[in-house]
C-alpha cells in the first residue's frame, strides 16, 4: 500500500482482547447495515439520499462517541481515567497500517483502539483496531517518547481506500508546492 507521511492527531487506548471482540460484535450489530449495501432496501430509493442519510447518522454517532469520552473525562474525580483515550501523533499511514508517536511505552502485540481525522472536508474520521508490531524508544528534547507501529485489524474496503484517496490527495499537493516553488 502507499504510505503517506504527514502528522494528524490520533486518540487511543490500549484494550484487551475481549475488549476487542465485544467492540466488533457491537460494531457489527449496529453498523452492518450501513456497510453492507445488499441489506438495505433501495429498490425505490434515492441511492444518494441513502448514502447521505447514512453518512449523517454515522457522522452524528461519532460525534457524541467524543463527547461522551469528554463527558467522563471531565466527571471523573480520578486524574486518570483508565477507559479514556490517550494522545498521540500519527506520523504516517497506509492502507494497511500506521506509526504514531505516543509518551508511554506499549507492549508487542497489544490491541489498539484508535480514533483521528485525516480530513475535516470531506469529513473523514477513522475509527480503527490495530496491533502493535513494533516499538522504539527515542529522545526528543529531552523527552523519552516512543514510535509505535501498528497493523490494522479488519479494516473494511471502504476505510482502506478513504485511506488510500487521502494520502494520494495529500501527495498530489506536496507535487504541486513543490513544482510551484521550482518555477519561481
Amino acid at each position: 500500500y502507499v504510505r503517506g507521511n504527514l502528522d494528524f492527531k490520533v486518540q487511543y487506548k490500549v484494550i484487551t482482547p475481549e475488549e476487542y471482540e465485544d467492540l466488533k460484535r457491537f460494531d457489527k450489530a449496529i453498523f452492518s447495515p450501513f456497510k453492507n449495501a445488499n441489506s438495505i432496501d433501495v429498490s425505490n430509493t434515492d441511492i444518494d439520499a441513502v448514502n447521505a442519510a447514512n453518512a449523517s447518522l454515522i457522522n452524528y454517532l461519532v460525534q457524541m462517541d467524543a463527547k461522551l469520552d469528554r463527558i467522563l473525562k471531565l466527571i471523573s474525580t480520578e486524574k486518570k481515567v483508565e477507559a479514556s483515550f490517550r494522545h498521540g501523533i500519527g506520523q504516517n499511514i497506509s492502507g494497511s497500517g500506521m506509526q504514531m508517536v505516543v509518551d508511554t511505552p506499549v507492549e508487542l502485540g497489544k490491541i489498539i483502539h484508535s480514533k483521528f481525522l485525516l480530513s475535516q472536508f470531506p469529513f473523514i474520521f477513522m475509527d480503527i483496531f490495530g496491533e502493535v508490531i513494533r516499538e522504539k524508544e527515542f529522545k526528543k528534547d529531552g523527552t523519552t517518547l516512543y514510535r509505535v507501529g501498528i497493523k490494522f485489524l479488519d479494516l473494511n474496503i471502504t476505510d482502506r481506500e478513504k485511506i488510500i484517496a487521502f494520502v494520494f490527495q495529500k501527495q498530489r499537493e506536496a507535487i504541486r508546492k513543490s513544482k510551484s516553488v521550482a518555477e519561481n
